[in-house]
């Protein structure tokens, strides 16, 4: 009869691992005890065994192996005087996901009966088992009833962002935080899903030991998925981890309106606490980024000062150019049509084709030939302006010119009182949209469109009066002619005699 053990040191796996790189040593200790059945005192037999570390995983699944191999064979010889034994030394993964089942080690050999002094061979008993099963089990804290309840709360945010800008921001952040309020938690973990649309990037490790790995969606219609290990292959009681996971949106992601993340945590204890938050759902707003070009031309006018009467045509183009995507918009033009009581345009004449008047601007200067005077500028800011909303649908890179036209009146530069000037009479162009759905792209403006000056240079001349130099002419031509007389008079011109 031949019994078999096998005993290891340490007796359990050890599971408080920093350094989850690093695999764990154990020595297996395997012995064989050789018994009589019968009569005889002296009897010898050759014993080849095998020891399968984590026998009921196959490759790679195993978590222990000796030289890169699960399998140790070796012999040796007993007799009925002591127990032999052998050492078998091997490696244990420091932190693997299972940390809950016990390594089922097999211990399988055969028996070999030496002949004697006598030419007796031993054999061996029928019941005698050939093959056992040696259990290695992970250290395992779960109090005095020896069953851990762990308690999981899953939380995260959006890292500082209210909203996803497309065409702008190049990664979305989530700040996933866990924290077990519970027992010690075993192979936990948090899967996160997102939708098609964004793509996994990275992740950051703020506290906590986590890795990540990460599947975006391969047809555009079902959702991520990334996985993270918390801690593995334990999440001790009363602890938290942080870590961020980055998802980029490139310039020409299309998703919805709002869009959501989950987060749900899970472990593999058998129990877990029913006050446990293991998951959560959050949206956060879509806007697409947008960018506008403005090109305009610069327009010439002069009038005499005091001549009220007098009308120019004139005409200002201004080119819209959208140039990330197509969308609706609005282009909104302010012109300058009144200072004071004066008009400034003949309002019967200022037109843009295709767009709509709205209701008149009032000027937020009152006072406002103090300020004309100093800055030489009339805009909407002491000038009653007419709105201009046209309405548009642009693609991509498409473009528009619009056209001011209308009669120029010379009847408001006199109430400003300055004779001879440069005015720059200023229209304004911009784009309004829907601010729930885009946002503008701009380094400069916080995100806020541009609004582009439209100018007419206008330039007052004073009035000629030529009263002076008419006098002046008509005395000097006197006086040259009397002195013209007096010259021909001395000189006898007058007195000569003819014949």
């Amino acid at each position: 009869m031949v019994e078999a053990e096998v005993s290891f040191s340490p007796i359990q796996i050890p599971t408080q691992n920093v350094d989850c790189s690093k695999p764990l040593q154990n020595t297996a200790e395997i012995c064989f005890t050789m018994s009589r059945l019968s009569t005889v005192n002296t009897a010898q037999a050759r014993i080849n065994y095998t020891l399968t570390l984590d026998a009921t995983r196959k490759p790679p699944s195993n978590r222990a192996y000796v030289g890169g191999k699960r399998e140790q064979s070796g012999s040796l010889t007993v007799d009925l005087i002591r127990k032999k034994c052998s050492t078998v030394k091997f490696l244990v993964e420091a932190c693997p996901e299972d940390a809950l089942n016990s390594l089922s080690n097999e211990l399988k050999f055969k028996f070999d009966g030496l002949p004697s002094n006598t030419n007796l061979r031993p054999s061996l008993a029928q019941q005698a088992q050939t093959a056992t099963i040696h259990p290695l089990g992970f250290e395992i804290n779960c109090g005095t009833d020896n069953k851990c309840v762990d308690n999981l709360k899953v939380d995260f945010n959006f890292t500082r962002s209210s909203e996803v800008k497309v065409g702008i921001d190049e990664l979305l952040n989530v700040t996933v935080t866990v924290e077990n309020r519970g027992e010690n938690s075993y192979n936990s973990r948090v899967i996160l899903t997102y939708p098609a649309g964004l793509s996994y990037r990275k992740f950051t490790i703020q506290q906590g030991r986590i890795e990540c790995n990460s599947l975006d969606s391969e047809d555009g219609l079902s959702r991520g998925r990334t996985d993270c290990t918390i801690d593995k292959p334990i999440f001790k009681s009363k602890t938290k981890a942080f870590f961020i996971v980055s998802y980029g949106i490139e310039t020409n992601t299309q998703l919805e309106r709002k869009i959501f993340i989950t987060a749900n945590a899970t472990s593999g204890n058998q129990e877990n606490a029913t006050t446990s938050e293991i998951y959560k759902n959050k949206w956060i707003d879509v806007k697409y980024s947008i960018f506008m070009t403005f090109e305009n031309s610069f327009s010439y006018s002069n009038f005499t000062f005091g001549m009220d009467n007098l009308q120019i045509p004139v005409q200002q183009l201004i080119k819209v150019t959208n140039d990330i995507r197509a969308f609706n918009f609005t282009v909104v033009i302010k012109v300058p049509v009144k200072l004071g009581e004066k008009e400034i345009w003949v309002l019967s004449s200022l037109q843009i084709v295709d767009c709509q008047t709205e209701n008149d601007e009032e000027p937020s200067v009152k006072d406002f030939v103090p300020q004309i005077q100093k800055d030489k500028v009339v805009d909407c800011s002491v000038a009653m302006c007419r709105v201009f909303k046209c309405n548009t649908f642009m693609g991509r890179l498409q473009s528009r010119t619009y056209e001011i036209s209308g009669n120029l009146s010379s009847g408001w530069i006199e109430q400003i009182g300055l004779q001879s000037a440069k005015f720059l009479l200023t229209s304004t162009a911009t784009v309004d949209y829907d601010q729930s759905q885009y946002i503008y792209f701009s380094t400069v403006s916080n995100n806020n469109p541009p609004v582009r000056k439209i100018i007419v240079e206008v330039e007052v001349y004073p009035q000629t009066n030529f009263t002076k130099e008419i006098i002046g002419g008509s005395l000097g031509g006197l006086a040259f002619l009397a002195l013209l007389t007096a010259g021909l008079y001395k000189a006898g011109f007058f007195k000569r005699k003819y014949p």
